[in-house]
């Protein structure tokens, strides 16, 4: 019999990269104009937090600003320059949700994005 650990295992395929190493707000809206916080993100999903209900099945769009002066990222294979205030569209649709906080009451939901996304979070392609 395997001895038991207590050691977590990320299965995750992908590393995320949390919201501020990247160059888009934090803030971000999911359509058709719910306000929500973008957590992290990676090129298939990203993690959002929400004072409003967030419903698993629905399909939406999430939509970034960016912030920097410039940064590489698409929804397409091909990789197009943003500038500060240059919005993103992200097409996908939300798989999970649950209430992070009562008091104010906060939902955080993943959304799992249709196409890929390319990202430049500055890392170097370092996790």
């Amino acid at each position: 019999m395997a001895a038991l650990t207590n050691r977590w295992s990320d299965r995750r395929a992908e590393q995320r990269v949390a919201a501020e190493r990247l160059r888009w707000r934090a803030n971000a809206v999911l359509r058709p104009g719910q306000p929500v916080v973008l957590l992290n993100i990676n090129s298939r999903a990203a993690l959002v937090e929400s004072d409003a209900r967030l419903r698993p099945g629905a399909h939406t769009e999430l939509q970034l600003l960016a912030s920097g002066p410039s940064t590489q990222s698409s929804p397409q294979a091909d990789s197009a320059s943003l500038r500060a205030g240059d919005r993103t569209t992200i097409r996908g649709r939300l798989d999970r949700c649950h209430v992070t906080a009562l008091e104010p009451l906060r939902y955080r939901g993943v959304l799992i994005f249709d196409h890929r996304l390319q990202l430049d979070d500055g890392s170097g392609g370092r996790g």
